[in-house]
């Protein structure tokens, strides 16, 4: 019994062991079926998760934005004061279009150069553009200041008032400022001033006669044109005439006749200058300063009428020679403005604004002044001349022509006027007439 109690143990123990045995391998065998973590799944990222979708996106095309307008301003100008000039003037110019253009990229400049004066100079297209094909006009024009009056009575220009900044008309020298207005109206930025003066050689005078007393009472030659320009009295005479003609109560109003005993007092003085050998009879065939200073030049004379340009552009090769202040009756004369001007064209606001803003990059002081002196001129406004040498004793000069300068005499009917007073010149120093004969016939004549 016992042995087989024995058995019945050995037996019951076995049984439990089988029962371990399975229970492991079942387990076994559902773990090697799932072979993912018993773990809760995270939720989604809200910021990252991409929504599903049934159908793939779409991109937008968007249209390019439209190229920029460029507006073209036409500068009509001559060939001396043109971007293609080779000497510094033209380099300053070109300086200046490139400025313009980075300041104002939807605008560009051009050029076109004309013949300065004539049947096809600048004031001759104006009017000849203006009347058959206006569209074509310039936008901005250099003209010469004496054709400036022409220009505005025409109806070609616009006042410049309201773009230029007050500061800058009062720094323009007040001949300059009158030369350019009309009615009261500024009409032209003046950027070159050419004015005569009197040159005389050192090496036969120590210093030169600042009146028609002191040129009576030295030996000469003394040479001026009193030949006149196309038959019209040169500024030789009229800057003669203003020393002792008495001075217009506005110098922006034109004057409808002469002063007779002004007259008389110049062609006295040239007959006297004639009669004493001073002035030689040959200033008769001298019809422009340059013809003077041609002959100034090869030792025909000791003093002689000179403009400021041909002196700066020759002045480094003419020995001997110092400048001076024309004589008047009584004391230094004053001369007459002549030069170029920048003037306003356009009628539409947006040209106007920018031709104004180059034309007033063209007067600024510093660039005023280099291009002066490069094209050989003298600057017009103040500041502009404080640009230049102080020490060159030209400089000095060149402020008392400038702050005594006058405008230009304006006349009713100008060149009817300037040919009978060109007509009597030469009847006083052919001695066919006297002085008194010959004021009173153009005051005849001109009424």
């Amino acid at each position: 019994m016992i042995d087989m109690f024995t058995e019945g143990r050995s037996f019951s123990w076995m049984w439990v062991l089988v029962q371990a045995l399975v229970i492991g391998l079942v387990v076994l065998c559902l773990a090697a079926c799932d072979p993912a973590p018993l773990l809760p799944t995270p939720a989604p990222d809200v910021e990252t998760a991409v929504p599903p979708t049934s159908q793939p996106q779409q991109t937008q095309a968007v249209d390019p934005l439209p190229a920029p307008e460029i507006i073209t301003l036409t500068v009509w100008t001559t060939e001396l004061f043109s971007p293609t000039q080779m000497f510094t003037g033209g380099q300053i110019l070109v300086q200046q279009v490139v400025q313009f253009k980075e300041a104002h990229a939807d605008a560009a400049l051009e050029f076109v150069v004309k013949k300065p004066y004539g049947k096809g100079g600048i004031l001759d297209y104006l009017l000849a553009t203006q009347s058959v094909v206006p569209d074509l006009l310039p936008d901005l024009v250099l003209i010469d200041v004496d054709e400036l009056g022409t220009a505005v009575q025409a109806g070609l220009l616009q006042p410049l008032d309201d773009w230029v900044p007050t500061e800058l008309k009062e720094d323009l020298y007040p001949a300059i400022r009158q030369s350019n207005s009309y009615d009261g109206r500024l009409y032209g930025l003046q950027v070159f001033a050419d004015l005569e003066h009197l040159v005389y050689n050192t090496g036969k005078l120590t210093v030169s006669p600042r009146s028609w007393p002191g040129v009576l009472s030295n030996p000469g030659p003394y040479i001026f044109p009193a030949g006149g320009e196309a038959g019209l009295a040169n500024d030789a005479f009229w800057i003669q005439y203003l020393a002792v003609a008495p001075a217009p109560s506005n110098a922006s109003e034109r004057q409808s006749t002469l002063d007779e005993e002004g007259l008389i007092s110049v062609f006295q003085y040239y007959q006297e200058g004639l009669t004493r050998g001073i002035f030689p009879s040959a200033i008769q065939s001298y019809h422009g300063v340059d013809d003077c200073w041609k002959q100034y030049q090869a030792g025909a004379a000791v003093l002689s009428h000179v403009n400021s340009h041909l002196y700066l552009r020759d002045r480094q090769s003419i020995a001997s020679t110092s400048a001076a202040l024309i004589p008047g009756s009584s004391g230094p004369a004053a001369s007459i403005n002549q030069g170029w001007t920048l003037a306003l064209v356009a009628d539409d606001p947006v040209r106007q604004a920018l031709a104004s803003d180059f034309a007033l990059r063209m007067m600024a002081p510093d660039v005023n002044a280099a291009w002066n002196r490069s094209a050989r001129y003298l600057p017009t406004r103040q500041t502009a001349l404080a640009e230049w040498d102080p020490l060159d004793t030209y400089t000095s000069l060149a402020r008392q022509l400038l702050e005594t300068a006058q405008p230009r005499l304006r006349l009713a009917n100008s060149t009817q006027v300037s040919a009978a007073v060109q007509e009597a010149i030469e009847n006083v120093l052919t001695r066919s007439l006297t002085p008194e004969e010959a004021a009173a016939w153009v005051i005849q004549e001109i009424d």
